[in-house]
């Protein structure tokens, strides 16, 4: 699994569709932007989002 800046995934609990996202130090988070506010989770590194997306994530298809 390789991480992509900009990729999108649906959370297998919810069903909301988050963005994934690379900062300038290399860390990664999801964001999701919604009616009310640009919402970000909390950065973490690319072996743990490559946890994270594996355990809880389905890849949105870009068909």
């Amino acid at each position: 699994m390789r991480l992509k800046d900009g990729n999108f995934y649906t959370d297998s609990r919810t069903n909301k569709v988050y963005r994934l996202n690379e900062d300038n130090k290399g860390s990664w988070y999801l964001s999701t932007h919604d009616d009310e506010a640009n919402n970000q989770m909390s950065r973490t590194s690319g072996r743990n989002m490559m946890k994270m997306l594996k355990s809880f994530y389905n890849k949105v298809n870009d068909s």
